[in-house]
């Protein structure tokens, strides 16, 4: 299929199906870049060129296992199915994530299957890589640094054309003002070439959609196989189980991930209104809701449509709001993250992208009176002595740093009145070292995510600056904002944790991480709710 011809909402890229049950594909919004244009220009795959893969690819693969387990009466069937949505950041085209995500990835999957590393268990995994419309910062063309110029509105036009007259051509107290209106511009013109606020916009109004419609489509194939199955047209859906979801989301990927769960969550949720009700008679009116987390947490919170329990949730550098996590009604995301089972969030006081850039972007947009109030959930750290490995810490140990101080979430702005790793488990990776996946230029383990210890209080202010100076220059090749994807250790634990989550024996599975968390100097805090200590369903 010519996907210039065709009017596609979403194309399959590229797809692999490995011996085991374990499938991993690469699925693409069609959103284009620019208004104007009528299609994604983007997705030429070199290994699919101008084609893609049918949908059909995905319900063979289906199909096929829930034939092979479905026994006498197709019994939770479901249940032995996962399916994992990763979603990448900002300023990330479709090449970058065919060549530095899908690829290598493959090649991991591979790798672990043939060595065993995935678990022998009878699941059946669904890995998909989500790409969402996102534009680079470096352009190729040279045409198109000059699209801001091109598109820039008349009223500034006139403002920059009367800003340096006025400056060139008079010297009085006139020409200082000529001078600042010009310097407005020209930073307004700078935020458009970061494209960030556009791959924003992209973000909320294409990859949140496109996600949803890509779930959704998947629960229409498991239905129309069920029924297809169904010869005793058996009316009892709930019957055949709830087949896993789970997400990893990095950066703004983690705002695709959060709001695609909350629009699920209206579309599916037929039972809002009762838990509203048990929350508060009158529900959004009443006067004293109680809340969102002292809410009972029933399996039936997870469920999502007739097909879908969500399961994991694990994010990295989320480049949303500091308040994701808080408790007061400014947490706009706590009737998306309470649904999983199990939420994971990878964290980095010294996240010079979040902290400098992402801050002051959002300063535009996000509605905070205070600096504080500003900071993005990435920056999340341990305001006392930090200890490597596995912990169980409140929120007066949990905060963001200010410069040279902390602030913990009791205190002012936040406020929490309960602790947040009720819900969480939090990595505070700020002093993360190890090999580079790929280790040829770095035999031997080294930091990658900060320059200096963030144990150290006094060198605080200095560790931001070098971290800031090696993460934009690439020296030692530090990466503040995506270090957890280039580190073994790390990139392992993630997926592991999204594909399996933990294990029924708690204390095997903190052992197991334990020593190796002390080693690549990692913070574990440990959340205490029970659901996750729960069994992963088989």
């Amino acid at each position: 299929m010519n996907l210039q011809e065709s009017n596609a909402q979403l194309v399959i890229k590229r797809y692999q199906k490995n011996e085991k049950p374990f499938a991993h594909c690469l699925i693409c919004s069609t959103a284009p870049l620019n208004a104007e244009s009528h299609y994604r220009n983007d997705l030429s795959s070199k290994v699919s060129l101008d084609s893609s893969y049918p949908i059909a690819v995905i319900k063979r693969v289906l199909r096929d296992f829930i034939k092979a387990k479905w026994g006498e009466s197709g019994k939770d069937v479901l249940n032995k199915i996962s399916i994992v949505l990763d979603i990448h950041g900002f300023n990330v085209p479709f090449k970058s994530l065919e060549e530095n995500t899908f690829e290598p990835l493959a090649k991991k999957f591979e790798a672990d299957v043939a060595k065993k590393n995935i678990e022998d268990f009878e699941d059946f995994v669904l890995f998909i890589n989500f790409s969402w419309s996102s534009e680079p910062i470096i352009k190729s063309k040279c045409i198109e640094w000059l699209e801001p110029i091109q598109a820039m509105p008349l009223m500034l036009w006139i403002f920059l054309i009367t800003g340096i007259s006025t400056a060139f051509f008079w010297s009085n107290p006139l020409s200082s003002l000529a001078l600042i209106l010009v310097g407005m511009v020209v930073c307004l013109i700078f935020l458009r070439l970061a494209v960030y606020f556009r791959d924003r916009d992209r973000a909320a109004n294409y990859g949140v959609f496109d996600a949803v419609e890509l779930v959704r489509w998947i629960q229409v194939i498991l239905k129309e196989i069920i029924l297809e199955e169904n010869i005793n047209n058996n009316e009892h859906l709930e019957l055949y189980g709830r087949a896993n979801l789970s997400f990893i989301a990095h950066s703004v990927g983690c705002f695709v991930a959060t709001h695609t769960i909350r629009v699920l969550s209206d579309v599916f949720d037929k039972s809002a209104i009762e838990r509203w009700k048990k929350n508060s008679p009158d529900g959004p009116f009443g006067e004293n809701p109680k809340p969102t987390e002292n809410i009972e947490k029933d399996e039936e919170i997870q469920n999502l449509g007739d097909f879908f329990s969500l399961k994991t949730l694990v994010i990295a550098s989320p480049d949303i709001p500091i308040w994701a996590i808080t408790t007061g009604r400014s947490n706009f995301l706590q009737s998306c993250l309470r649904r999983f089972k199990e939420v994971y969030l990878f964290t980095n006081d010294a996240d010079m992208i979040l902290r400098l850039a992402s801050t002051a972007a959002n300063f535009f947009m996000f509605p905070s009176n205070s600096r504080v109030g500003g900071y993005r959930l990435g920056n999340l750290t341990i305001t006392q002595e930090r200890k490597y490995g596995v912990s169980n810490l409140s929120n007066d140990a949990l905060g963001v740093r200010s410069l040279i101080h902390f602030i913990s979430l009791k205190e002012k702005p936040f406020y929490c009145e309960t602790d947040v790793n009720k819900s969480f488990t939090i990595f505070d990776c700020t002093d993360y070292k190890d090999k580079f996946v790929d280790n040829k230029s770095y035999p031997s383990s080294k930091r990658l995510l900060s320059a200096f210890t963030a144990n150290n209080s006094f060198t605080a202010f200095f560790n931001y600056i070098l971290t800031a100076i090696r993460h934009f220059s690439g020296i030692c090749r530090v990466d503040s904002h995506g270090g957890y994807f280039k580190g073994k250790f790390c990139l392992d634990l993630i997926y592991s944790l999204a594909l399996y989550g933990k294990k029924a024996d708690q204390n095997k599975c903190n052992e197991k991480w334990k020593q190796e968390l002390k080693d690549h100097q990692m913070a574990w805090i440990e959340a205490n709710d029970s659901r996750d200590c729960n069994t992963t369903k088989k």
